[in-house]
């Protein structure tokens, strides 16, 4: 066998353990593309500043900030902290991913005008996502591949005399947005995967696609927030646990520990998050698993330990204490040390949030030790008061968490605001987004979750069918692979939901960001509702040919509000949100109906139901980078010239 004819085994084996077919990886494709249209190179949230200066240093080789072209000052930028007279960022697993391709566009623009990198970057991935396309089994259409290549050729010649300027300092930053969104395209990709291992591979990409189309993944998708990526590394691990359910042996215990790993690695991006992650699924697989040995064991403690070793190592690189993150360490208050900045960028002003401290998740989290000392390196006191002084802080932040969680789901008006309706929320200051009214409420922002209204009724038949102890007797090894997915995934969702929701209602959430993680898991549940799943995959043109029409409704009814109620941006997105909830209840209504009474409601009538708030939910999307928010400029520049003739706000 030639070279080069194993090097394409070689990539053919490794694509297939990555996308599982073709069929995943036309749907990645697909999903980068949707989510380069209305990208936008600036800056939305403040937090963003402090990030996309650390990741300039981590290309440059070094941890700590040592200039900053994003931002002028480091009173704006939230998410700095200091310690032995250097300064230093913090999600540096999410940045370690994004280094790569900086050096990758900064290599790029040597030999391409930095104006159209971007939107070439673009047309290049849709013309691979028409080709593969084209070469799908499912698909018999010998006009997609000229056709498709054509439109992509036409787009992008059209963008070339309205092309604006990218300043090569910019490419950073640009290099970071594309990062978050292949973690959010991987979401996809997994949710695909996973919603395929058990109901097929129609079902499969009905979850996949509408993941990036009709939740906040694809809000988040060019937003480099810790958000994406945690979220595509939990679903990744909750499919992982469900392949190691469903094969034996080796392929068995091989997925279990990619489980562990891809909870594990989290903790480079925020060791919090991954606490709780990875505690949960440890819980669960130890409960559900056939059988764990020793050998099992090492091997799952040497996966989590792999995966773990960056975050420890770039904690001990820092700090001097594998087990204090960079959160934990004194932020820089005030501005009080200056730079001398290398470029005039940061000129964009963040379209989300001013951004405090907490604003980015930490809840303010500093370590008041002081910053002028390597506790780690301490000749006093020794490694078991290192670690002495930095699990209290932990343990007490944990417990609160989960504490104030609890206290939480007590509070009815709290959890209103947080799942069902926002409005005018009190206690938040609206002052920072510049009184604007444009926090979003789980469900407003996620219509498709209405469907989940069926579970009260599918746990009632439950009962009458196997009586009180129906949901309570079986043992959970004895657990189908699925039902013990479905354990994982409820516990997973359930978890990190309750240690954000205390903080769940402050300002820039926009989507209840701090519980972004748990959408995915949510959308995995109404892939599980029968009516769901029959509707997909007995009337799929009907949801299809549904979701365009509904998708055209949404645009005209929301833009013809904005432009005749002349709405401002806090009005606009109400406006809108409204209609996402009067979506949702419709939605909600015909699974609930199909569920009740199957031989009176048509999986066509479920299916023309579920596709009104996936339509409304992709308008938001759209409207989101075409009219609500305007920050940067347009990677792929055409796309401005349709967004200045819109509606302004």
């Amino acid at each position: 066998m030639s070279r080069s004819a194993t090097i394409r085994d070689r990539a053919r084996t490794v694509g297939r353990l990555v996308f599982g077919d073709r069929h995943g990886l036309v749907l990645w494709l697909g999903l980068l593309c949707w989510f380069g249209l209305t990208w936008r190179v600036g800056f939305f949230i403040q937090d963003t500043y402090a990030t996309a200066n650390t990741l300039v240093a981590l290309a440059d080789g070094q941890l700590h900030v040592t200039r900053i072209p994003y931002s002028l000052t480091l009173g704006s930028q939230p998410g700095l902290h200091r310690y032995d007279g250097l300064l230093y960022g913090r999600n540096y697993g999410q940045l370690a991913l994004a280094v790569p391709l900086v050096w990758a566009l900064e290599a790029l623009a040597v030999v391409v005008d930095p104006r159209l990198l971007l939107a070439g970057l673009w047309a290049g991935v849709a013309l691979v996502f028409v080709g593969q396309l084209d070469r799908l089994d499912t698909v018999d259409a010998g006009w997609i591949r000229p056709m498709g290549g054509l439109v992509v050729a036409v787009l992008f010649v059209a963008t070339l005399p309205v092309a604006t300027d990218l300043d090569t300092d910019r490419l950073a930053l640009a290099a970071y947005q594309l990062s978050t969104m292949l973690a959010a395209a991987a979401a996809g990709l997994a949710m695909y995967r996973l919603v395929g291992e058990f109901h097929g591979r129609r079902l499969g990409l009905v979850a996949g696609v509408a993941l990036g189309v009709a939740t906040p993944v694809g809000f988040w998708a060019t937003i480099p927030k810790r958000h994406t990526l945690v979220a595509a590394l939990t679903l990744w691990a909750v499919y992982a646990f469900a392949v190691s359910r469903r094969r034996e042996g080796r392929t068995a215990l091989v997925a279990r520990a990619f489980a562990y790993g891809f909870a594990g690695f989290v903790t480079w991006t925020h060791a919090f998050e991954a606490f709780f992650l990875v505690g949960t699924l440890a819980v669960v697989d130890l409960a559900t698993a056939r059988r764990t040995d020793t050998r099992t064991l090492a091997v799952l403690g040497a996966a989590l330990l792999l995966a773990t070793a960056p975050m420890l190592a770039t904690n001990y690189a820092i700090s001097g204490n594998p087990a204090e993150p960079p959160r934990l360490l004194p932020n820089v208050e005030g501005g009080d040390v200056e730079f001398s900045p290398s470029a005039d960028g940061g000129t964009d002003a963040p379209g989300g949030d001013s951004g405090g401290p907490a604003a980015d998740g930490s809840g303010g989290t500093s370590n008041e030790s002081g910053g002028g000392e390597r506790v780690g390196r301490d000749s006093d006191g020794g490694f078991l008061s290192t670690a002495r002084d930095t699990a209290g802080p932990v343990s007490e932040f944990v417990v609160g968490a989960v504490v104030d969680g609890v206290a939480t789901l007590g509070n009815p008006t709290q959890m209103w605001h947080t799942f069902v309706r926002s409005g005018h929320i009190p206690g938040i200051p609206y002052r920072l987004n510049s009184y604007e009214v444009i926090e979003l409420t789980v469900l407003e922002s996620t219509p498709i979750l209405g469907a989940l209204l069926a579970l009260p009724a599918l746990v009632g038949r439950r009962l009458r069918e196997g009586g009180r102890d129906a949901l309570t007797r079986a043992n959970p090894r004895t657990l189908s692979p699925i039902r013990q997915t479905d354990l994982l995934v409820v516990a997973v969702a359930a978890v990190l939901t309750v240690v954000y929701l205390s903080r769940a209602l402050t300002y820039s959430q926009l989507t209840v960001r701090y519980l972004h993680p748990m959408v995915p898991l949510a959308t995995y549940g109404v892939c599980r509702i029968p009516a769901v799943r029959t509707a997909a995959i007995e009337a799929t043109g009907r949801l299809v040919g549904s979701y365009l029409v509904s998708l055209a409704f949404a645009l005209a009814v929301v833009l013809g509000g904005i432009a005749g109620l002349e709405l401002a941006l806090g009005e606009a997105v109400q406006y809108h949100a409204l209609w996402n909830l009067a979506a949702a209840a419709v939605g909600g209504a015909v699974v609930v109906a199909h569920t009740l009474t199957p031989d009176r409601v048509s999986p066509r009538t479920v299916a023309a139901g579920l596709a009104l708030p996936a339509g409304f939910a992709t308008a938001f999307l759209l409207l989101s980078g075409l009219v609500y928010f305007d920050y940067g400029t347009y990677a792929f520049d055409l796309v401005r010239v349709v967004a200045d003739v819109l509606p302004t706000l």
